[in-house]
This record gives C-alpha cells, sequence and structure tokens, in this order.
C-alpha cells in the first residue's frame, strides 16, 4: 500500500471517528465498519490493529470530555468486551485481505455485526448484575440487545460500503461485485 493511499485511509477513518462524536445515535456509528474496513484495507499488519484501535479509543477519549459517565465507561469491563468485539471485527476485515469486493464488504459487516451483538451482549451477561448466571441470563441479555442490533447492522453496511466505494474510487481502483 502507498503512503498516498495510508494517508487517505486514515483520514477517512478519523472523519468517521468525529462522526460518531458528533452524531449520538445509540448503535448507529461507523466504528464497526472502520474497524472491518482497517483489517480488509491495510496492508501494515501493525496499521490493521493500530488505526481502528486507536479510532476507537480517540473517539471514546472525546465523548468522554463531553460527558464524564462516557469518561467512566473507560475503566469498566464492558469497555473490555466492547474492545474484544472490534478486535473480532477486524480480524473478520483481514480475512477478506486482498480480495474485498461489494459481496464480501457486505458478508465482512455481517459477520461483523452479529460478532458485536455476541461478544458485548456476552459481556454484559457476565458484569451486569441484572443478569442470571445461566444460559437463561445470557438468552435475556441477548434478547434484550436485540432492538439495538438493526441500527449497529444497518450502520456496519452502509458505513463499510461507503469506505469501500469511497477508498476504490479516489485510489482509481476499480470496485469489484464479488
Amino acid at each position: 500500500m502507498k503512503k498516498q493511499d495510508i494517508i487517505l485511509l486514515s483520514v477517512i477513518l478519523v472523519a468517521l471517528v468525529l462522526i460518531r462524536v458528533v452524531f449520538q445515535i445509540p448503535n448507529f456509528n461507523p466504528l464497526g465498519a472502520i474497524a472491518l474496513m482497517g483489517g480488509m484495507l491495510f496492508s501494515s499488519k501493525v496499521l490493521r490493529w493500530v488505526v481502528p484501535i486507536g479510532a476507537l479509543l480517540l473517539g471514546d477519549i472525546l465523548l468522554g470530555f463531553s460527558n464524564p459517565l462516557n469518561m467512566e465507561y473507560l475503566f469498566t469491563t464492558d469497555f473490555f468486551f466492547v474492545y474484544a468485539s472490534f478486535a473480532a471485527i477486524i480480524l473478520i476485515g483481514t480475512f477478506f485481505y486482498k480480495n474485498a469486493s461489494l459481496t464480501k464488504v457486505i458478508g465482512g459487516s455481517l459477520l461483523a455485526a452479529v460478532a458485536f451483538f455476541l461478544i458485548s451482549n456476552a459481556g454484559s451477561w457476565l458484569t451486569m448484575p441484572e443478569y442470571t448466571k445461566d444460559f437463561a441470563g445470557l438468552m435475556t441479555s441477548y434478547e434484550l440487545g436485540l432492538p439495538f442490533f438493526r441500527a449497529t447492522l444497518v450502520s456496519q453496511i452502509v458505513f463499510s460500503l461507503g469506505i469501500y466505494v469511497v477508498y476504490q474510487l479516489s485510489t482509481k481502483k476499480s470496485i469489484a461485485l464479488a
């Protein structure tokens, strides 16, 4: 990957972090897409991890300055499970590295949204006293998370496709369908 491509992709991702901070719609944000596409598009193994996790951390810190409750989140166990889900999403993206296409971006987005849902809600089940620590409690955490899943899924697909198309057009590469 050329230096100018790395800069372009990094600028796109930072712009999306700012979108997350400015437009705070629950579970509708570009962060999952940043993780997926970072894993899918960065050729550098270091940048695949540093840029998406850095973007997530930057967004959390900026949100923390706007609301003290958001800053406290950085020191909770929920923080661990959210970041673990983003690590899983980066891994999903790396699976499609060198083979990015519209179809694979959509498929990766579906997998990413499901991974986030499963990991983050399992984390809520493990750490929140409201849930019984049995299979029924786990299923309750997933059931209560379902209303948020739609926004996660839609934002994952929309932002991932947006990053892919803008990046491909900006680097004068063709947009592969399959």
